[in-house]
């Protein structure tokens, strides 16, 4: 194997060994498989909550019921290994997208590793296995093809293909014809012949974003989400990207390094790539979730301020350096082999391989499958209701990952009870709760609850259970 190709693989190698060797957090990812087990069983999408005894009957709007049913897919088929390769393969074509971008953009193969390499470490936070990955998959594949419009013009009808598939994965399905619109004022800087059919295609895109069972309503959706107080209040990667986070910083560092690289320039950056860099960067300053559609988004400008320099042949390299290169990658892919989980002992609390999911704690799911009924109510700490909705499926909760589907009062009065508020004791009479799910940190809200009276049938380094005498 010649070293250039070495190079290209490792490219897109080791972001698939990180996405294999990371674990599984819960907090979407669960909630979004009993969906998918639902949607598969009744044949229709959910449109009310069934979940909670806090939100029952209010209206959910199931915008990612295409990714909860490939997530259900891959777990059914392949267990909590078919998930994780699955997490692997959707980073793959990320990464392969973005080689192929810089690749276009006359980058040797070294720096272009490292491009797509440092693109990945800024984006990695947001590459957890949820809908937003089908999300950040379907961008990458329109960056790639709006990147070669002019080569492959044929390529860009499948702009709008992707873009009705997008829609129905995940709410980021606008930025499709975001980058199309932005494309098309390029072209026409550019006096392109092709800006007709880049507009043209950008209009038949809005329109394809409409094919969901929600028609042109989920337009609504994904702007509704982006501001809602709920959402942006509690939800850490929803408020604005901030240097106090490590994701924050590798974001901060990667718009520096891009703001040397145009002060470096020589001649003046046409303005609709400018516009483009603001797009995103606005993006990424709006929310930390933003950040990943940045770090792609910025690749292909970045590989054309950093190419120029002149092209050189590919080196012939001798037999034995081409053996140790083919021995590199074989081992490459022996690691993720081995890596993959599926030769994990199982936990006996969570039945998925030990070490591999966050957010759900064993030892309480396992008291809790063992004790819980369908007459029992959970008033449970939030970030592990994703988890409890999947693997405790008997008994309806308080409150999950579905943060936009709670009213406001809602979430007041389950703070309240939280935080102790006067009349806590009340509302949890109200709602009827049975069992207390607490985090270990929560000593505050576990005192009062046994000094109430409730006994504690559990309790770990995770956590405690209590039951209602």
């Amino acid at each position: 194997m010649a070293t250039e190709r070495l190079w290209r693989s490792l490219a897109i190698l080791l972001p698939i060994l990180a996405a294999i060797l990371a674990p599984l957090s819960t907090v979407d990812l669960t909630y979004h498989l009993r969906a998918g087990a639902e949607i598969l069983a009744t044949g229709a999408i959910p449109t009310v909550d069934t979940w909670t005894f806090t939100a029952a009957g209010e209206p959910w709007f199931d915008q990612q019921w295409g990714a909860q049913l490939v997530l259900h897919g891959a777990e059914r088929i392949g267990g909590w290994t078919g998930l994780v390769i699955l997490r692997a393969v959707a980073t793959g074509i990320v990464v392969a997208c973005l080689l192929g971008i810089v690749r276009r953009h006359g980058l040797r193969t070294r720096p272009a590793t490292l491009l797509v390499l440092a693109a990945f470490a800024v984006a990695a936070p947001a590459l957890a296995l949820r809908p937003q990955l089908f999300g950040l998959a379907c961008f990458a594949l329109v960056l790639l093809l709006v990147d070669g419009r002019r080569d492959h013009p044929r390529g860009m009808w499948l702009v709008p293909l992707i873009v009705a598939v997008w829609a129905n994965l995940h709410g980021s399905f606008f930025l499709g014809p975001l980058v199309m619109g932005l494309a098309w004022l390029a072209d026409v800087h550019d006096r392109d012949p092709g800006a007709r059919r880049t507009l043209l295609l950008t209009v038949i895109s809005v329109a394809a974003a409409c094919l969901t069972p929600a028609g042109p309503l989920v337009w609504l959706y994904a702007v509704g989400l982006s501001v809602d107080p709920s959402v942006t209040a509690r939800i850490t990667e929803w408020r604005p990207t901030s240097l106090r986070t490590p994701a924050g910083i590798a974001f901060f560092a990667s718009v520096a390094a891009v703001v040397v690289l145009i002060a470096r320039r020589a001649s003046v950056i046409a303005w609709p790539t400018l516009l483009w860099l603001g797009a995103f960067l606005a993006i990424g300053l709006y929310a930390e979730r933003g950040i990943a559609w940045w770090a792609l988004a910025v690749v292909g400008p970045a590989a054309t301020l950093l190419a120029g320099g002149p092209s050189r042949a590919a080196a012939i390299d001798p037999p034995a350096i081409r053996r140790v290169n083919a021995a590199i990658v074989a081992m490459l892919v022996v690691v993720g082999a081995v890596l993959l989980p599926w030769w994990r002992p199982s936990d006996p609390g969570t039945q998925a391989p030990v070490l591999l999911l966050t957010e759900a704690p064993p030892g309480i799911t396992k008291v809790l499958r063992e004790t819980a009924t369908t007459e029992d109510r959970i008033l449970n700490h939030q970030a592990w209701g994703s988890w409890l909705v999947f693997a405790i499926p008997q008994a309806p909760i308080a409150i999950d990952s579905r943060i936009e589907l709670y009213p406001p009062d809602v979430w007041q009065r389950y703070e309240q009870v939280m935080a102790g508020v006067d009349g806590w004791q009340a509302q949890v009479a109200t709602w009827g709760v049975t069992l207390v799910v607490l985090e270990a940190d929560a000593t505050g809200t576990r005192d009062r609850f046994v000094a109430d009276g409730w006994d504690v049938i559990h309790e770990d380094v995770d956590g405690v259970v209590l039951r209602r005498p």
